[in-house]
């Protein structure tokens, strides 16, 4: 149980993320056909079901996606099954590195880029927003990549294909909450995010710290709720 609750709330962190929060406003354009500043202003011409119909296709589109990286993860931890122990230390280490980069105490350069699948071309609607969702999971931004490989080392420990799609079924979910809460609100969602704008370095840090603490927990095989 712990694994998915860790998992959701890695959903939501990523969420919250400065590389997906100040995009919310133009993937939410592409995705209903109205302008960011309709969207962030709750202009009375925006259709709030056309936004959340399309947000939630698009939700289908990265979650299909990262259950397939589930999936994967899962299957290349069966064959590594005798070498669990040794595979757990490594991934700890990898865990701590992410999360001091995350942090802000060393830049690791190759994480500092991002690859963007292009959508130009694609008719608006129900395939649009589902190719758009799933272009989106394979080309997730720096400040989500980090705390994906963990979710995605966890499917790789979960002993079973099934399990590891879970995880990252109920990561997509931490992240489709809030996405689907901004679709609904719109103005209202945009106006107490901007609240706490200043803050969000802070949580980009907070984030870091977890990470590299629960990355020294696995390496020490303390990470309790990881069996």
């Amino acid at each position: 149980m712990g694994q998915f609750f860790a998992a959701f709330s890695a959903g939501l962190l990523s969420f919250f993320t400065p590389c997906i929060l100040p995009l919310l406003p133009a993937y939410l354009s592409m995705l209903s056909g109205f302008s960011a500043s309709e969207i962030v202003q709750g202009h009375e011409k925006v259709v709030t079901r056309k936004v959340v119909g399309n947000a939630l296709i698009f939700i289908a589109g990265f979650s299909l996606a990262f259950a397939l990286m589930g999936a994967a993860a899962s299957s290349i931890g069966d064959l590594l099954a005798s070498h669990k122990d040794a595979l757990m230390k490594v991934f700890g280490a990898v865990m701590v590195l992410l999360g001091a980069h995350m942090a802000g105490l060393f830049n690791l350069n190759f994480l500092n880029y991002e690859k963007r699948f292009s959508t130009r071309g694609v008719a608006q609607g129900p395939l649009g927003s589902f190719l758009m969702g799933f272009a989106f999971a394979l080309g997730w931004s720096p400040c989500i990549g980090p705390i994906l490989a963990v979710i995605l080392g966890m499917a790789a420990v979960s002993g079973t294909a099934a399990k590891g799609m879970a995880l990252l079924l109920t990561y997509s979910a931490g992240m489709a909450l809030p996405l689907l809460a901004a679709a609904f609100l719109t103005a209202r969602f945009f106006a107490v995010v901007a609240r706490f704008k200043t803050a969000m370095r802070y949580v980009e840090i907070a984030a870091g710290a977890i990470l590299a603490a629960a990355g020294a927990l696995l390496f020490f095989d303390k990470l309790m709720f990881w069996a």
